[in-house]
């Protein structure tokens, strides 16, 4: 496969490299220059912040003793009161 280059610096890239490395328009690519030529790949994503700050909680949640798989109950544990006290009725149990 080859391609030339245009009066303003263009290429086009064959449509099965598009196709196998998933090339679209608007996709980022970036050029490494080699000895023996310059490599053409994805520019590769950055990672997003959140996942700092998800890896820097793993461990350390664990879901407390005695209370039902619930939202509603999680919540009254966390506010401090009962979900059978303020509810009048006992939580439901999470299905498994």
């Amino acid at each position: 496969m080859k391609s030339t280059v245009s009066s303003k610096g263009q290429i086009t890239v064959p449509k099965s490299v598009r196709t196998r490395y998933s090339l679209g328009p608007g996709t980022e690519v970036e050029f490494e220059l080699r000895e023996d030529g310059a490599l053409l790949r994805r520019k590769r994503a950055t990672r997003h912040p959140i996942w700092d700050a998800v890896g820097s909680l793993r461990g350390k949640f664990r879901w407390p003793k005695g209370i039902p798989h619930t939202v509603d109950a999680y919540i009254d544990y966390i506010r401090g009161g009962s979900y059978e006290e303020l509810t009048g009725r006992k939580p439901r149990r999470r299905k498994k």
